[in-house]
């Protein structure tokens, strides 16, 4: 009897309602959606970023404020490209911090314009760098609708991976070069998964654009990183056509291959300018190499920087894995405290206590998208592309352990090349938050096609683990204060545990244990509540209550509420003129200013109060006053200041003196030999460094010490640095200067010094700018050694006589390639054009 009544209710219509029967495609023709969706991945985006486009205000970090103090040099008028960049750390390379913008890259020239028309539209500049977001959607959008042919599911991705707390925290904290490339990533691959199925010229050329707009921000983790997961990519299918003896498929997998490295280095000469640059800097900058203590002293001694420690501090931890799950499972990154312990005042609070340093905001993808993308590895665990995110995935969390998993990020650090340039392990999880949505969207498919063919078993286990689910959501509602107990608890294990080594830190956490253990308990509630939402939306799919579109719909509107409620967290808003007013003139600049200096010099700005320019938050401060700085901020400093920084410390009038520091700031008078008041304001004092030598000056003596123990020298004050130097050439001779012996400087840009040098002999010149192999010097129009002088700055030997010197940073590597990448870009839009036009004919036809 059962089965009658069961055949009768089936046969019943379902599909009445609105729920049960919508249907995109029946209110939008396909063709319209890719511009429908672009449409609302901009206006998400105009929302959740409105303060930013419409309320005048943007974001301020560390490294946003940096951005804004090299301003004025990439805007600064001259002639010729900048190279060389003076104003900090006694001069590095330009391509290390930031140029303006290179004309000769055609590629890089209409991208940008298309960006500067978006950011055109609103007030605050920094709404530009939002526009590799949009892009990020886009691209995201077209590679799932490629794999899915979906259009509500491949908008479903492009929303969790372009508001990903992982990847939108770039645009937060400032790391805009990284959203540069990563917004290339999802297209990339798209391109490689079609060419392995037929090669075109067309894709062939879209594939060397997308790969040149990917290396354009240059930032070389993010695109070692994306070269590695093209590595497995190509490794995996290799492995797998061979294994079953596909050979037309490998052949096709091949034939991809030479076209993605024929047009990665197509890319790389557009590129070349910056990559030639920044690889021939890389040698004489922390990243590219052990510190002078770590080669030269014993083993037991170890330097601020230490390589391994330096290079694995932030590494994430298996335990942090679920932060995937609920984002506060270890605290969180930067969020907003209101409350008693503030009066009620707004304030920014960092209750992040794994075992990182610090963090600004949890990896979180949305709980939706963490199960989707697990489901999706279980469901179609036979699919390739599936297998091969998953094995993508995996290796990359494992290597995002560092030090928390040696066996394999150890095996990478020692002898995969260039894998020991990088810090921060946990930003290999750019890789998971890139894949996990793509997978989310395959296993959204997967649930699509539940309602094919017989489902009742599959609707019992889903209406059971609602069921579960639901019941869980009401137990953590009725549990809530126990949960927060067991959590207050936690916080205060590890406040007690970091208590001796950090007080304050831990004091910290305690007073915010109860805001903390809130944040996690409504996090935990909400997560259980999503996906029993997600569950029975399923359940009344399988039972034809909703349509497969309105299903799409529940899980898209679930992942907003969810990414953007946690994405909110670390998004620190601040009015837009006030980051203006933060490069008011100070004082002591004003008075500087009004020195008229003749000849350059640097300052030091050591006040301890925590203004911009201090000590510690120098932030490149002065350079947006076109004034060199003894000291900086950069992740790339040159390698022998900061064993300078190391050995001897910031801190040594015998330092200062040999690199040419004038000028020391203080908030009050220093008791150093030398240093003589000059200037005083409110808690600024500006004193004058009498002993402080020219940019330029003679040296009498060559000695044969060692870098490590000149540096000690100079720091006891056993060596005068007016007097001796140490040098990298082995028997370079020298005579003594007499009273005749004079340099007269004749012209000083940021790259280009010349002088009038009379030698009484063969006199050796030391002049205080970073040593760099693109350093040229000419005397009397005749090229000349440029030789590597005290650890790291540049000395040239005269003979007897009147010479004019010229000393020019000028590589020769940086002129090839800028030739080179305006013939390439020219030649790859122009192939572009044309195919396009012919394509279009042959479509009309």
């Amino acid at each position: 009897m059962t089965k009658p009544k069961k055949t009768i209710r089936e046969s019943r219509p379902q599909s009445e309602n609105f729920l049960a029967k919508f249907n995109l495609n029946e209110i939008i023709p396909q063709k319209h959606h890719p511009w429908v969706v672009l449409l609302v991945i901009l206006i998400l985006f105009l929302i959740f970023l409105n303060p930013l486009y419409f309320g005048n205000k943007t974001f301020q970090s560390g490294d946003i404020i940096t951005m804004e103090s090299m301003k004025n040099y990439i805007s600064k008028d001259r002639d010729g490209f900048s190279l060389w960049n003076p104003y900090i750390f006694c001069g590095m390379p330009a391509y290390a911090l930031g140029t303006e913008p290179t004309w000769f890259n055609i590629i890089y020239t209409i991208y940008t314009s298309i960006r500067s028309v978006f950011a055109s539209a609103f007030s605050v500049q920094y709404a530009m760098w939002s526009f590799y977001l949009i892009i990020l959607g886009i691209t995201s959008y077209f590679f799932v609708k490629y794999l899915t042919k979906n259009t509500l599911v491949s908008l479903f991705s492009a929303i969790a991976t372009s508001f990903s707390t992982g990847i939108i925290v770039f645009l937060f904290i400032g790391h805009v070069t990284k959203l540069t490339s990563l917004c290339m990533y999802p297209l990339l691959f798209m391109i490689l998964l079609k060419l392995k199925e037929k090669f075109t010229l067309l894709d062939f050329l879209l594939l060397v654009i997308t790969l040149q707009i990917f290396i354009q921000g240059f930032h070389v983790q993010i695109i070692f990183y994306t070269l590695f997961s093209v590595g497995i990519y190509y490794i995996y299918y290799t492995f797998r056509f061979f294994k079953k003896k596909e050979n037309d498929q490998l052949k096709g997998l091949l034939k991809s291959a030479a076209a993605f490295v024929i047009a990665t280095i197509i890319a790389l000469l557009i590129q070349a300018d910056n990559f030639t640059q920044i690889y021939e800097y890389t040698p004489y900058s922390t990243r590219g190499t052990e510190s002078l203590l770590e080669k030269e002293a014993p083993k037991t001694e170890k330097s601020e920087s230490d390589y391994y420690n330096y290079h694995t501090e932030w590494s994430f931890s298996p335990e942090e894995v679920l932060t995937f799950f609920v984002p506060s499972y270890y605290g969180f990154g930067n969020s907003k405290y209101k409350g008693p312990l503030t009066n009620n005042q707004e304030v920014e609070v960092n209750t992040y206590f794994g075992q990182m340093l610090f963090v600004d905001v949890a990896m979180y993808m949305g709980i939706l998208v963490f199960l989707l993308g697990l489901y999706a590895m279980i469901a179609l665990r036979k699919d390739p592309f599936v297998q091969f995110l998953t094995i993508l995935t995996l290796i990359s969390l494992l290597i995002s352990f560092g030090k928390n998993f040696p066996l394999l990020f150890d095996l990478m650090f020692y002898y995969f090349p260039y894998f020991n340039k990088f810090r921060v392990p946990s930003m290999m999880l750019v890789l998971v938050q890139m894949s996990m949505p793509v997978l989310a969207g395959l296993g959204l498919m997967k649930l699509i096609s539940l309602r094919d063919g017989k489902n009742e078993k599959i609707k019992l286990i889903i209406r059971n683990i609602s069921y579960a689910i639901t019941g869980i959501f009401i137990l953590v509602i009725l549990l809530n204060n126990p949960i927060s107990k067991w959590f207050v608890g936690r916080v205060n294990d590890y406040a007690a545990s970091i208590q001796q080594s950090k007080p304050q830190l831990a004091q910290q956490h305690q007073v915010l244990a109860d805001y903390t253990a809130q944040m996690f308990t409504t996090d935990l509630t909400l997560a259980f509540l999503f996906i029993s939402i997600a569950l029975w939306s399923i359940y009344l799919y399988l039972n034809k209550k909703l349509s497969a579109d309105i299903l799409v719909g529940v899980f898209i509107l679930l992942t907003i509420v969810d990414l953007w409620r946690i994405d909110s967290r670390g998004a620190k808003y601040t009015d837009n003129p006030d980051i203006k007013s933060l490069f008011t003139k100070p004082d002591y600049i004003s008075f500087i200013e009004q020195q008229n200096e003749k000849e350059p010099f640097r300052i030091f700005n050591l006040k301890q109060d925590g203004s911009i320019g201090s000590f510690n938050n120098n932030a490149n401060f002065h350079a947006y006053f076109l004034i060199e700085d003894f000291y900086g901020y950069s992740g790339i400093k040159p390698r022998a200041y900061q064993d300078y920084m190391d050995v001897v410390g910031p801190v040594n009038p015998a330092l200062w003196n040999m690199l040419n520091v004038k000028y020391i700031i203080a908030n009050q008078p220093i008791g150093l030999p030398g240093l003589k008041p000059v200037y005083n304001s409110a808690n600024t004092v500006v004193m004058m460094n009498e002993n402080y030598l020219p940019r330029m000056f003679f040296i009498n003596k060559i000695e044969k010490f060692s870098a490590l123990e000149f540096l000690n020298k100079v720091k006891s004050g056993e060596i005068n640095p007016s007097e001796v130097a140490i040098v990298d050439k082995d028997n370079l001779k020298i005579d003594a200067i007499d009273s005749t012996a004079s340099i007269r400087l004749l012209n000083y840009d940021e790259a280009l010094i010349e002088a009038e040098v009379n030698a009484s002999g063969n006199n050796f010149i030391f002049i205080g700018n970073s040593y760099h192999p693109g350093w040229k010097a000419y005397i009397d129009g005749t090229r000349t050694e440029v030789y590597k002088t005290n650890h790291g700055y540049l000395g040239i030997l005269v003979t007897k006589g009147k010479h004019l010197l010229k000393i020019e940073y000028a590589p020769e590597s940086f002129f090839i390639s800028r030739n080179i990448a305006l013939v390439l870009s020219s030649l790859v839009i122009l192939g572009l054009i044309v195919t396009l036009v012919i394509e279009i004919k042959r479509k009309r036809k």
